[in-house]
């Protein structure tokens, strides 16, 4: 498939409402909510796109019951291929890593053999009670986090929602892939996608366990 390029916003064009399966229209470099008229209508476009890319992205993640079981089968799919993507990337990463480790430990292994110097063992002396502070300050440190990208999440504008689920929903369906390169990325990528991958497969088995759970009442 021709991949399309994300293109600036042309009033003379009419946005097109994208399917599961094809690159939503990208409008970048504008600025919303200014008062005209055009402005006002450029922004009830882009919510409509917002709109659309919100319902892709509930119907690849398992969490629209209007979807077929022939579109429930496609979808598992083409997520079970771009979790291989991912997976493979994910081994690049790690074995970059460990090939690196390995390196840093034999040339330590050198400079100490040269110097003959030996390390002694050292032993831990923290409390389990400053254990337990530490845990809770990671704890407490995790949760202003989590606020803090709520926060930010609620706030942000209509275009950065809307740049925000278009990136979303490409990477889910196999594209613009290799705008990850984070190791935790790829991880949160993949814990993502095998949830909704769960869910997928438990919306295909729902009508079946709701039909056998009828019967039973019926006995």
């Amino acid at each position: 498939m021709v991949r399309t390029r994300r293109r600036d916003y042309d009033d003379s064009e009419k946005m097109r409402v994208p399917c599961n399966f094809c690159e939503s229209c990208k409008y970048s470099g504008s600025s919303y909510g200014c008062g005209s008229e055009e402005d006002q209508d450029n922004e009830a476009e882009l919510l409509k796109e917002v709109l659309s890319l919100r319902n892709q992205i509930m119907r690849i993640t398992g969490r629209d019951d209007d979807a077929s079981f022939a579109e429930l089968q496609a979808l598992v799919s083409r997520l079970q291929d771009v979790k291989v993507i991912v997976k493979e990337k994910i081994k690049l990463i790690e074995d970059e890593r460990l090939h690196q480790q390995k390196k840093e430990a034999e040339d330590e292994n050198d400079v100490r053999t040269r110097r003959r110097v030996s390390v002694p063992c050292q032993v831990s002396t923290t409390s389990s009670k400053e254990k337990r502070q530490e845990k809770k300050q990671d704890e407490g440190a995790l949760l202003l986090y989590m606020e803090s990208r709520f926060e930010t999440r609620k706030s942000e504008s209509l275009q950065t929602k809307f740049d925000r689920l278009w990136l979303f929903n490409e990477r889910m369906n196999g594209r613009e892939m290799e705008s990850i390169t984070s190791y935790d990325e790829l991880i949160s990528f993949d814990n993502q996608i095998s949830f909704a991958l769960v869910c997928l497969r438990d919306q295909m088995s729902t009508p079946g366990r709701e039909q056998f759970a009828r019967q039973g009442k019926d006995v």
